[in-house]
């Protein structure tokens, strides 16, 4: 038995509420947010050199010392968070494989099958697109091993994408 902390259930009850609050845009709506969620900042936003106008900022989670993430505003609004859990220093972690299986099964329970499915074996990734939101799933297994799932708000993470892909040279 894999121990994954936080749980599964828990944390797929955490995306599937952020699908059910209203969807922040400014600073201080997302604060509002994050007190709804037991999300708390513990850096101040720094520019995302990579694209102009972002800015990112690292954040905890009271649900568990194991999640936390980064959240992003860009051109002043919320664009999403990516939470980021059962992270090992190992490749191929059991964590992760067990963990994203698991919340791919209880968060497509509340949303219904993900729209899109990609990847390989060893790193799938999965996408939800509920109400304006997107949630896209991701196993990774490189160097460190574990889970990333980021709810963004899909109008706003297209405006940002192309940002970026036209700074990086297309």
């Amino acid at each position: 038995m894999v121990d994954l902390e936080p749980t599964a259930a828990d944390l797929a009850d955490l995306v599937v509420r952020m699908t059910e609050l209203a969807w922040p845009t400014t600073e201080d709506e997302r604060l509002v947010l994050f007190d709804q969620l037991g999300l708390h900042d513990v850096e101040s936003p720094r520019p995302d050199e990579n694209v102009p106008g972002a800015e990112r900022r690292w954040f905890a989670s009271d649900l568990s010392s194991g999640l936390g993430g980064t959240a992003t505003m860009f051109r002043g609004e919320f664009l999403g968070l990516g939470l980021f859990a059962y992270d090992e220093p190992v490749e191929d972690g059991e964590r992760a494989r067990v963990g994203y299986a698991a919340v791919r099964e209880l968060v497509s329970r509340r949303l219904g099958p993900p729209v899109e499915e990609w990847g390989s074996a060893a790193e799938p990734a999965c996408l939800w697109h509920p109400g304006p939101l997107m949630i896209d799933l991701y196993c990774f297994q490189r160097q460190r091993s574990g889970i990333m799932i980021g709810p963004d708000h899909a109008d706003r993470s297209a405006a940002y994408e192309e940002l970026a892909s036209l700074t990086d040279g297309g």
